[in-house]
């Protein structure tokens, strides 16, 4: 008989001190809004780019950045845990994020800074890396046995379009991946992180060896399974849930306020019922169930990607049925709406940011907006400039969008929580237990039940508080949830 050890991980929920609102500025309404600001262009690379940067937030009444910090297994940051990137636009020696926090936060208004890392891929160029410490060269095309942790496709392949991308079956790689953001979470005062690209890239991937020997182990499966077979797709599925809720679980576990978002896939004509959502191309084409990240509660806000084209008529009845798909499911959580500013005319984008921060039919309205992107703001080449004006004032695309300034929205999830969180590794002798069912009763008959992860890893959200017994393969541990008030 196996021996299992539960070593459980507690984590209480912080009540965070909420600072009251002037006259004025509860008058106002609250409103996520958000510029992508990616790290292909131009944005963040110089002291002047980034003072530029907040300077055009505030003129558009922009109250949040995402800025990508991580492009491709590389950092825009120096107290990082990879190499710094190879971008000869980056200052030398400059920490374009510390200093975007400073600047973010310390004028007026204060605007959130939310660190963007590309989530699984790892490089996007024939020639490797010149460090030899880069996760490319260590667990890329020349590493071998469980030391290889890149996503394959199903003839072999290693490279999706431009990219190299580590699969989210491989256990190691998971961990490595997760480290990235709670050290991000420790080290820098940022207002959130942002996952992107945190999914496979298609049906025909994710063939990884090791992968693919956990399947088999876990489901009794035999040979290499088809890519359209269910019980692949859905065992895929599981392991991008797992790795999100390892990032949210313990990033909020070393601070509480951190707020867990990700860029979603709403490819396609958009669902108008649960069953039109299992079908629909996150589900089936890229295994991201970012809508039951919200129902679990491991995630905070989620941003679809909304990439459609005002002028195109069926890219805009797309557009228009996912954003009230959005609205009306965001379980108790934040979704923010991603309209694709590159892809439309200004004209056009104002039009889809009206739609995107009015009610649905039932009367539901989504958290905010974030425009991708700040480096590219229209397809007919005008001046970013002007499109910055164009949201906050009058102009000759029409009323602005964001007239005044606003607040970010409430998470009272965290300001005012009243459920905790309880994660744990299950281990035996041989190391992390993969694949073992966990069982928890609490309070009020509550009994939820979770599988580990390739780490051993498990995790329940949205727990009331109190004592709870833990259930290991009918081996029994206890905790205890709590809510502490700062």
């Amino acid at each position: 008989m196996r021996k299992w050890i539960a070593w459980i991980a507690l984590m209480s929920v912080l009540m965070l001190a909420v600072h009251p609102a002037s006259a004025a500025e509860s008058s106002q309404e609250k409103e996520f809004r958000a510029f992508w600001v990616d790290a292909f262009h131009d944005g963040i690379k110089t002291p002047e780019q980034v003072d530029k940067l907040v300077a055009d937030a505030r003129k558009a009444n922009v109250n949040a950045l995402i800025v990508q910090v991580r492009r491709r297994g590389d950092a825009y940051f120096n107290r990082a845990l990879e190499p710094r990137t190879e971008d000869p636009a980056l200052q030398p020696g400059f920490d374009a994020l510390q200093y975007l926090i400073d600047k973010a936060h310390g004028g007026s208004p204060r605007i959130e800074v939310h660190a963007w890392l590309a989530t699984l891929p790892i490089w996007n160029s024939a020639t490797p890396p010149k460090s030899p410490d880069h996760v490319f060269n260590q667990h890329g095309p020349s590493a071998e046995g469980r030391d290889y942790w890149l996503m394959t496709r199903v003839d072999g392949a290693e490279r999706s379009g431009s990219d190299y991308v580590l699969d989210p079956g491989h256990p190691d790689a998971v961990e490595y991946t997760v480290e990235q953001y709670l050290n991000v979470v420790r080290e820098y005062d940022v207002d959130g992180i942002h996952l992107d690209l945190v999914r496979y890239m298609g049906a025909d991937w994710g063939y990884n060896p090791t992968s693919l020997e956990r399947y088999r182990a876990e489901t009794g499966a035999v040979g290499t399974p088809d890519p359209q077979d269910e019980r692949w797709k859905q065992w895929r599925r599981e392991q991008v849930t797992n790795l999100m809720r390892q990032v949210y679980l313990r990033s909020i576990a070393i601070r509480p306020d951190i707020k867990v978002s990700a860029a979603v896939i709403a490819w396609g004509k958009g669902p108008a019922s649960e069953e039109e959502y299992r079908q629909s191309a996150p589900m089936q084409q890229v295994m991201q169930d970012w809508n039951g990240w919200l129902s679990e509660g491991i995630i905070d806000m989620a941003i679809p990607m909304n990439y459609d084209r005002e002028h195109e008529p069926d890219q805009k009845l797309w557009f228009d049925q996912w954003i009230t798909w959005e609205k009306d499911h965001q379980y108790g959580r934040h979704i923010v709406i991603g309209p694709a500013a590159y892809l439309n005319s200004i004209s056009g984008t104002l039009d889809q940011i009206r739609r995107a921060l009015a009610p649905s039919p039932s009367g539901n309205r989504a958290a905010g907006v974030s425009l991708y992107s700040y480096a590219e703001t229209n397809k007919d080449g005008i001046s970013n400039d002007v499109f910055y004006a164009a949201l906050s004032g009058p102009s000759p695309y029409g009323e602005p969008v964001f007239p005044g300034r606003a607040e970010v929205p409430d998470m009272p999830w965290k300001t005012d929580p009243n459920k905790g969180f309880l994660m744990g590794r299950v281990k035996d002798a041989r190391g992390p237990a993969d694949g073992v069912k966990v069982k928890i009763r609490g309070p009020k008959g509550i009994v939820r039940e979770a599988r580990t992860d390739g780490n051993g890893f498990f995790g329940f959200t949205d727990l009331s508080p109190g004592s709870y017994v833990i259930q290991v393969d009918k081996r029994v541990a206890a905790a205890k949830v709590t809510k502490v008030k700062a």
